[in-house]
């Protein structure tokens, strides 16, 4: 498995879905995409849980991997 960043694998899907060749100028784009996802939806923890009335600590964890992956780290 590859420890690429994954505010790098999505500059690199912008810059391809853009045909340019060059992923580095697409990284400002690439974190506000990954941090427009911060907020989950309740469709999507009901995709996740959808047998679990609480989400219990869920919508902090998925907080935490985003701005992670959002991250320079």
């Amino acid at each position: 498995m590859t420890r690429e960043k994954m505010v790098e694998r999505v500059a690199k899907a912008i810059a391809r879905i853009e045909g340019d060749a060059s992923w580095v100028q697409h990284l400002k784009a690439a974190r506000a995409a990954i941090l427009a996802m911060r907020e989950p939806t309740p469709d999507m923890f009901e995709a996740a849980l959808s047998d679990v009335p609480d989400w219990g600590s869920l919508p902090d964890e998925w907080r935490k991997m985003i701005d992670y992956a959002a991250s320079d780290i």
